[in-house]
């Protein structure tokens, strides 16, 4: 027999769609909502002062004065605690949106879900009520939030890059992407083809900047290697 839902859990779990975003920069927004689990099932607040050069590019991602964010840095740098992960918790508490996370493989993609998103999820208090309580929305690759934001977790391929349109898409660790996916280019222009109808905004670390207008939305692109 099906369960009954009350009108106020039906409200508590609606409250997202109809709520404004959180407007603060991103790095201020992981500072109090994300926790990094540590390992042992302990975790720490995400600390802007363990790597104070990514809160720049951290913000920018949320600036309507840029096309895209690209960093490129050294390993084990917080690149992908901050520019990546911080950014998915941002979108989930701050500002719901669609979001899709390209990772140089499959496995890693699996990888990065299970291992880094999954745990970040569950002890930032923040992101755990936004989610689902339906098993079915709570995937490797696809997770779907109270809020109404999706989330989804891909790899270089033109079936996962195309014929989708998110707000915001996030590469990480490009340097190891093919150089032509499946044939229809690289790895960058084909994510920016996912909102060819968008607003995309972002920062780009070479200072060209050019810019393509909708109403539609808008749309961050950030490329982490």
């Amino acid at each position: 027999m099906a369960s009954q839902v009350t009108a106020s859990v039906l409200r508590k779990n609606t409250y997202g769609l109809l709520s404004a975003p959180r407007r603060m920069p991103v790095a201020d927004a992981v500072a109090r909502y994300m926790r990094v689990p540590v390992g042992a099932g302990n975790s720490v607040p995400w600390d802007p002062m363990v790597a104070p050069y990514i809160v720049e590019p951290m913000n920018c991602l949320a600036s309507r004065e840029y096309d895209a964010v690209i960093f490129v840095g050294p390993a084990r740098t917080g690149k992908t605690i901050g520019l990546i992960d911080g950014w998915v918790v941002y979108n989930v508490v701050c500002d719901p949106s669609d979001m899709l996370v390209i990772q140089m493989t499959q496995d890693k993609a699996q990888e990065h879900s299970k291992k880094r998103l999954a745990r970040t999820f569950r002890c930032s208090p923040e992101v755990t009520k936004c989610l689902s309580p339906r098993r079915n929305d709570n995937n490797v690759y696809d997770r779907v939030f109270l809020n109404g934001s999706y989330l989804k977790l891909g790899w270089p391929s033109i079936n996962v890059m195309s014929s989708s349109d998110f707000k915001c898409v996030a590469l990480t660790d490009y340097d190891r992407f093919p150089e032509d996916i499946d044939g229809e280019g690289d790895g960058f222009f084909s994510g920016i083809k996912t909102h060819d109808n968008l607003y995309v905004r972002g920062y780009d670390a070479g200072g060209k900047l050019s810019r393509q207008r909708n109403n539609r939305s808008e749309v961050e692109t950030n490329i982490d290697t």
